[in-house]
């Protein structure tokens, strides 16, 4: 698959260029001998993280890249008029998604063809199903499969378990796995689904799609000693924000001692918070969003609990980030928590759809100190086994390499019959 002679390998990520969570993964493999470009998936600037990276348009471009340094790949490269003609002539239309309204700030197929004709990576990872997953299926189908290279899919929070449920989603979820040459989820659970699906690809052991953490960089303070309570408030098509403000109503004589803080709430949730504090006299307020990811994790840091609950979701990146710095997690039962923390010891897992089983969950983490101290003791080195960057940094490198030698070992197999 290689066109230079020398010798590096290019490993192309398709996916959400703004998002923590994949350059999170991409900080534990940049300094390694791949060559490493990201294709995003939405018009939008690279998160800070990302960096340091440049934009490339070449695979001299992208081979060039000195050791730690990323690629993005230069959307202004292919025309927008042109490649969104291209698709319509395709006949192409992403399905609908109810986290996305406007569609214009979603790249094309057509871009991603370009990207991969031109880049001709020797591993195409797609991050996420939802927008990277179809649109490298689109791209498989337009570039030919003896053409394409070794696709691996990683699936992000509700992308299987949701989606599977949704008529118009199905067909292509199955397509998806027909389609892929590797699979890494994020939980066991979703092993399972792939496996429903008759799934041929190379199984690898789940791990959390947002690679991992330094533990030296996470501060630690005793969390029974912590007078802060965050709440995660998305309220919409998974999150369920305004059933956790029912319970902290519900809650409002055990809760008093606490300051409660909500972040990422809407405005239905806001005028729910002011109501709460004008009945109640709690001190609970909006959070405002902090861009730099390690100021939100200091504020996690200051935390004595977190909760957050949906409907839908996978190895919630707040139970591992509350993990690695202490802080008591409240989750729903709709993720994969149980497969990281036993409810009731190292966290409480909730139905999301029991706001007074959240209520109690709220009580249990804010009267009992022993609960919340031994569980922080536990969690941090769980995470520490289980979400090290640098750990989970040689996996990724050593599964890499293992699918591109199953990719090629079926070439030369295919070409001798």
């Amino acid at each position: 698959m290689t066109p230079d002679n020398t010798g590096a390998k290019l490993i192309l990520i398709v996916g959400m260029s703004a998002s923590i969570h994949l350059a999170r993964w991409v900080a534990t493999i940049r300094h390694s001998s791949y060559k490493l470009v990201v294709f995003p998936v939405m018009r939008a600037r690279p998160c800070p993280e990302l960096e340091p990276y440049r934009l490339i348009r070449s695979r001299q471009d992208a081979i060039s890249l000195p050791e730690g340094e990323v690629g993005v790949f230069d959307l202004d490269s292919v025309p927008r008029g042109v490649a969104e003609t291209i698709d319509s002539i395709n006949d192409y239309r992403l399905l609908p998604h109810p986290a996305v309204t406007d569609r214009s700030s979603l790249t094309t197929v057509h871009e991603l063809t370009k990207c991969v004709r031109v880049l001709q990576p020797d591993l195409l990872h797609s991050m996420e199903v939802q927008f990277a997953g179809y649109l490298a299926l689109e791209a498989k189908r337009r570039i030919g499969r003896e053409n394409f290279p070794p696709w691996l899919l990683s699936n992000w929070g509700s992308d299987v378990l949701l989606f599977r449920k949704l008529q118009n989603h199905l067909p292509m979820l199955r397509r998806v796995f027909e389609e892929i040459d590797g699979y890494w989820a994020e939980c066991a659970r979703d092993v399972a689904i792939a496996r429903d699906f008759d799934c041929k690809a190379m199984f690898f052991d789940p791990l959390p799609a947002s690679g991992g953490i330094s533990m030296k960089r996470a501060r630690v303070s005793r969390p029974s000693e912590r007078r802060l309570l965050l709440v995660k408030g998305y309220h919409g098509w998974t999150g369920r924000g305004l059933a956790i403000l029912s319970a902290i109503y519900m809650a409002t004589p055990e809760l008093r001692h606490l300051t409660i803080r909500m972040i990422f709430a809407n405005e239905a949730a806001q005028e729910t918070m002011r109501e709460i504090k004008s009945r109640t006299g709690l001190d609970i307020a909006p959070e405002p969003f902090l861009e730099r990811h390690v100021d939100a994790l200091d504020r996690l840091s200051e935390a004595r609990m977190v909760v957050g609950v949906g409907i839908s979701d996978g190895i919630s990146t707040t139970l591992l980030e509350a993990m690695s710095v202490g802080t008591f997690p409240i989750l729903a039962n709709t993720s994969c928590a149980c497969e990281w923390i036993d409810s009731g010891r190292h966290g409480v897992i909730v139905n999301p759809h029991d706001t007074s089983e959240i209520a109690a969950a709220l009580v249990l983490a804010a009267k009992d100190d022993k609960l919340v101290d031994d569980a922080a003791v536990r969690n941090r080195a769980e995470v520490a086994r289980r979400w090290s960057a640098a750990r989970n940094g040689k996996k990724i490198l050593s599964n890499y390499a293992k699918l591109m030698d199953r990719a090629k070992a079926a070439a030369i197999h295919a070409g001798a019959a």
